[in-house]
């Protein structure tokens, strides 16, 4: 909860005008958003209600082809399964500039360390609404941009919350390289309601006045977070009248801003469903031409003489309806008759949608097996299919890497530090100490330095021999860089005292195993010396 920035008096009035005007100039430079977004969203999601509440449409009668509305959502949850997927913790390591100073073993008890504070954070993401606010991010975020926050909890029962804020509620600005230093979240907000998510924030008395007589009346409220100069960040809150009504400093950054393709230089991210957005929109208008053939095949194009027996504004189409009219016949014919030939090739259609929709899943990263009558794909064709895709998407998952873990964790562990729950609170780092989820987009992306890996082992082994592997490679590396590569947990790999117990216990075997052949070995020669006298001169 934010709390009072300062009182009315304390606050220079230049301050909060300053700030408005640069919320106005970032609104302003988002407009040209509007319209594309619009679009995405009236044809693949159409119950979405982007530019604001209020607005009555009905978008949904203009959609004739499902593929488009059925795989964004499809791509959305692909999104989160690769980036966020369920029950599946964040990795904290030592960095490569610490790493490249540290002995393995000093490394793998820094990695234990490390993740034993990422162990200590994570119950606290399964334990919320983590899950629902990441599946309604990935949504927006198949379009454009997605918005998340993580919030300070009611109690210490709850102490870590998460909301996804709407992605046509904000505006965004970066600095002049290109990293997001100003959010701006704007909303429709009952006075009653800001009051009471605000206890602590200055009101003016015509404000509290107003809010008692029309409690339910919804003013616009602005949140804005921007980067101080100190690296820090900070929150104000403000009216379209008065003084700030309360601030909040930060020492993370408290929204993360997800973009899945950005171009050079634009704040708004650009997702799967715009560029797929032609195809889609070529494939709902031949859907719609299609059904429209249909329909006039089946319905007819009738045309009538203006005799006065025929009135087409109070008959009824349709089967077992009887017309009245006085003459259907004669010199100029029958008073109504179809006029088409009812042999329009609408099968035509048939050999064009199916490739449209085609294209709309690749883009869309719907890789579902679909029962179209043919040979369904083999296990190694998707598996070929995936690996496909974490390649040609490098860059995106990697940005959403950047844009999401690595902001919601630092953010979290600094709540959580409030709450006193985290004695601990560490400084991110990237050359110090990576993180990263341990997704399976994650494990594809490090696929190909695994595959060097076992290729060059297979390379030594194939040169010097198996036996002369470990003159050359050392097997605790890498067994460790496998581990990290294939994004095993953590906890699996043995401690040094646990390791050094299994060499002793796996001695001892040894030991056990030569004295037990070499008993059955010496069994005929003892049970020899066991046999009497006269026994033994007749052996």
């Amino acid at each position: 909860m934010a709390v009072a920035l300062a009182s009315s008096n304390d606050a220079a009035p230049s301050a909060v005008e300053k700030q408005r005007q640069r919320s106005q100039q970032v609104w302003n430079a988002r407009s040209g958003w509007d319209a594309l977004y619009r679009e995405a969203y009236d044809l693949v999601l159409p119950n979405r209600r982007p530019g604001g509440q209020g607005k009555t449409k009905h978008a949904v009668q203009q959609i004739f082809d499902m593929t488009g509305p059925n795989s964004a959502m499809h791509c959305a949850g692909e999104i989160q399964r690769q980036i966020f997927p369920a029950a599946t913790p964040f990795v904290c390591e030592t960095g490569p500039l610490v790493a490249s100073r540290l002995s393995a073993d000093e490394k793998k008890r820094w990695d234990a360390e490390l993740n034993g504070v990422a162990q200590s954070v994570y119950p606290y993401f399964k334990a919320g609404d983590f899950d629902t606010a990441v599946h309604e991010m990935c949504t927006d975020l198949t379009i454009g941009t997605g918005v998340l926050l993580p919030m300070r909890g009611p109690s210490i029962e709850q102490p870590l919350v998460f909301m996804c804020i709407p992605q046509d509620e904000v505006a965004v600005s970066q600095d002049a390289w290109n990293r997001v230093n100003y959010v701006s979240w704007k909303r429709k907000l009952g006075r009653e309601a800001i009051i009471e998510g605000f206890p602590r924030g200055v009101f003016t008395d015509e404000f509290r006045q107003a809010a008692r007589s029309k409690p339910y009346e919804e003013v616009d409220l602005w949140q804005d977070w921007f980067r101080t100069p100190f690296g820090t960040w900070a929150l104000v809150v403000y009216l379209d009248k008065g003084d700030f009504v309360a601030g909040e400093q930060y020492r993370t950054q408290p929204v993360a801003v997800a973009r899945f393709y950005r171009l050079p230089g634009e704040a708004y991210g650009r997702g799967p469903v715009l560029f797929a957005l032609p195809t889609i929109r070529t494939a709902n208008k031949a859907q719609e031409l299609t059904l429209k053939a249909f329909a006039i095949q089946m319905l007819g194009i009738w045309g009538y003489r203006a005799g006065g027996t025929f009135n087409p504004d109070t008959v009824r189409v349709g089967p077992g309806e009887f017309w009245p009219m006085q003459s259907t016949g004669g010199v100029l014919g029958p008073d109504a008759m179809r006029l088409d030939t009812a042999s329009g090739r609408v099968d035509l259609a048939r050999l064009v949608i199916p490739q449209l929709q085609t294209q709309i899943r690749e883009a869309l990263l719907d890789t579902r097996i679909f029962d179209d009558g043919g040979t369904p794909p083999s296990a190694s064709e998707m598996a070929l299919r995936a690996a496909q895709n974490a390649k040609v998407h490098l860059g995106a998952y990697g940005r959403l890497n950047r844009e999401t873990v690595a902001v919601i964790v630092p953010r979290a562990m600094e709540i959580l530090n409030e709450w006193r729950l985290l004695p601990n609170l560490m400084t991110f780092n990237e050359l110090l100490m990576s993180m990263y989820i341990n997704s399976p987009m994650a494990a594809a992306l490090k696929a190909d330095e695994l595959s060097a890996s076992v290729n060059y082992w297979q390379l030594t082994a194939s040169v010097v021999g198996p036996e002369r592997v470990p003159e050359k490679i050392s097997e605790a590396r890498f067994l460790d860089r496998a581990r990290r590569t294939m994004l095993v947990p953590p906890d699996i790999a043995t401690t040094p005292e646990e390791e050094k117990a299994a060499i002793a216990a796996l001695q001892q075997q040894r030991e056990l195993a030569v004295l037990a052949e070499g008993t059955v070995k010496a069994a005929p020669q003892i049970a020899g010396a066991l046999l009497p006298p006269a026994e033994k001169m007749a052996a």
